[in-house]
């Protein structure tokens, strides 16, 4: 199984930079302009990607009276249908923002929650499909996707290992083989404590693929983390405004935090390095000052017998290294050493 899934001229995967995606959700504020305004943000950012979410209320729920479609009023919805009738980005604006994404040289890609909405992607060129964590148990909908050829990135909040087998079997019967699994915790925002980065290891070794994050914390620290522990895919919602009214704004980042994500991981990124273990240049003129040699701490004429007290192992490391004092002591001088003069290979 390839470890390494190619998106375009884009790779994912082991040893190469975390895709950095910055998720649009709801933020659109169904205003084309907003929308289109929000790419400008993410490219200004210097994230890799960008995601919308394509779906009307229909493609989700229904309307209905029952008691279980209610929902915690800081939605700003009474109800599921409500709350997606009012978050769902207007299928007419794909086309512009997939075109304007383009010209500013970003991927851009749809989570899909619809089995119909597949096909209207399709024509659009969407390049990979994102699973939401909620749709994991959506098995019709994942052996669609599967028929698209597509990669695939699964979110698996809430999900338990066996859950995530079924959906990969349902993805892989369908035709999927390039899938990316994403941790993730299905609350908004998620309390780092149950971020649970672990689990991402608990991932990449039952499953033996692509491992990335799905960060719903408030800040950057978490996502920075998950770079550090190997994720090759990194989203996180975002927004011109946290204050604005909306289901999502108050849990995503605002613009500058968007870029402090894309640094941050990048640092990591950089901090992890490749894993030798040796001097790094930087290193040099710390062990060339702080590492100790052998020096003289009397003058040691020419000939002379080199007993213990003449010389000392102190910094810096100008003279022979000190696994050899022991070998010159009763050895002569071969010249002259000046007190507080290095002792060298030619010396003795």
């Amino acid at each position: 199984m390839s470890k390494t899934i190619a998106i375009g001229k884009r790779r994912i995967g082991d040893g190469q930079p975390a895709l950095l995606v910055a998720e649009m959700s709801a933020n659109h504020d169904r205003d084309l302009k907003q929308a289109l305004a929000l790419l400008d943000i993410a490219a200004q950012a210097g994230v890799d990607a960008v995601k919308l979410q394509t779906y009307g209320p229909d493609s989700l729920t229904l309307k209905t009276n029952h008691p279980s479609a209610r929902i915690d009023p800081i939605w700003g919805a009474a109800s599921l249908y409500e709350l997606y009738a009012q978050a769902a980005m207007p299928y007419e604006f794909h086309e512009p923002l997939f075109k304007r994404a383009e010209e500013l040289g970003l991927l851009i890609f749809s989570t899909v929650y619809d089995e119909r909405d597949v096909d209207f992607l399709e024509k659009l060129g969407n390049p990979i499909y994102k699973i939401a964590s909620f749709e994991l148990v959506h098995l019709p909908l994942l052996r669609r996707v599967g028929q698209t050829h597509k990669p695939v990135v699964l979110s698996t909040g809430m999900a338990t290992l066996d859950e995530v087998q079924e959906a990969l079997t349902a993805l892989t019967t369908g035709g999927s083989k390039e899938i990316i699994l994403l941790h993730c915790c299905s609350a908004y925002p998620t309390p780092p404590e149950a971020a649970n980065l672990a689990a991402m290891k608990t991932l990449r070794d039952a499953f033996h693929r692509p491992i990335g994050f799905s960060d719903h914390t408030l800040g950057v620290s978490v996502a920075a983390a998950a770079a550090a522990l190997g994720a090759c895919f990194i989203e996180k919602h975002f927004t011109n405004d946290p204050q604005r009214k909306g289901p999502d704004h108050r849990f995503s980042a605002s613009p500058e935090e968007l870029r402090e994500l894309v640094r941050a991981v990048r640092q990591v990124e950089s901090a992890i390095g490749k894993g030798d273990k040796a001097t790094a240049a930087c290193e040099l003129e710390s062990k060339r000052v702080g590492r100790r040699s052998i020096f003289a701490v009397v003058e040691i004429p020419q000939g002379a017998v080199i007993v213990r007290d003449m010389v000392r192992v102190v910094r810096p490391a100008a003279g022979l290294h000190p696994r050899h004092l022991d070998e010159i002591i009763g050895r002569k001088a071969r010249r002259k050493i000046p007190a507080g003069w290095p002792v060298t290979g030619e010396d003795v």
